[in-house]
């Protein structure tokens, strides 16, 4: 968000832009840290369930983990088997039933979740193509479609970033880009015409109606419409964000952010909204 000031004079104009450095309604210098294990190093999507339940999935290890957050120094997590080792990537959560993206742009879906154990996660969604990327899912309830992101998908040129949607209700995934997000408007609002943006994450925030999109690579956040039309873009500190690979939102708004094992233990940050 940018706010100008502009000074006048006879003869002269002076505009000053102040950047503000967090989105709205966070501090996103100041997050309440828990340190997750071994079982979640590779911990590439969150989805919130409750104030003390997370559930979360392990790049190449077909389960679902459930993180307690209830105890913060016993984290603990049970985890249910649902299908072979792959290269999974994000996970969103629809009533009854769990979505996992696979990075080739396959969407499994495992019903009864909850139940725990050993279940069967079924194919639902493919996009094709060995030479397209993917590690964001989210859902959007004014559609009731799940889209998902490219990270990076052979047709983009490094120009856009091109999102596809998967119909909840005709169960059919579009082969056309649904939206696309222009890198260069990324890039025009950094002042940064080499600023990096693979998404790595993205979920909706509940009462804000906006697309949060974090990129591992390039350390970034940026905020859009439903649409892809950017609004904001953040940077973020390394330190904090080593490896960001997760994203999700509780229903009033706080948003958590799960960091892969990089050089230290793998990380699940919450950011309190403050909705002033």
């Amino acid at each position: 968000m940018f706010g100008v000031f502009i000074l006048s004079m006879p003869g002269i104009t002076c505009t000053t832009k102040r950047v503000v450095n967090t989105p709205q309604g966070y501090d996103i210098t100041k997050p309440e840290k828990t340190e997750l294990g071994n079982k979640l190093r590779e911990i590439s999507g969150i989805a919130w369930v409750n104030e003390n339940t997370m559930l979360a999935e392990n790049d190449e290890a077909g389960k679902i983990f459930t993180i307690n957050l209830d105890n913060k120094s016993d984290v603990s997590y049970p985890s249910m088997v649902f299908g072979p080792k792959d290269d999974y990537e994000d996970i969103v959560i629809k009533d009854t039933l769990a979505y996992l993206l696979i990075s080739d742009g396959e969407i499994a879906e495992v019903s009864n979740y909850s139940k725990g154990g050993d279940v069967q996660g079924t194919i639902v969604a493919s996009l094709g193509g060995d030479k397209n990327e993917l590690e964001s899912l989210y859902y959007d309830k004014d559609i009731n479609s799940l889209i998902m992101l490219c990270k990076s998908c052979h047709h983009e040129k490094n120009r856009v970033r091109s999102a596809y949607r998967f119909d909840l209700a005709t169960r059919k995934l579009s082969n056309t880009p649904y939206f696309n997000i222009d890198i260069g408007e990324i890039r025009k609002i950094l002042g940064d015409d080499r600023a990096e943006f693979y998404p790595s994450a993205a979920a909706i925030h509940p009462l804000q109606h906006k697309l949060y999109i974090v990129s591992s690579i390039g350390k970034l956040l940026v905020i859009t419409d439903t649409m892809g039309k950017v609004e904001n873009v953040f940077r973020l500190s390394s330190s904090l964000f080593p490896q960001p690979e997760g994203i999700t939102f509780a229903p009033d708004g706080d948003m958590y952010i799960s960091n892969e094992s990089k050089d230290d233990k793998a990380t699940l940050l919450k950011f309190t909204y403050t909705n002033d």
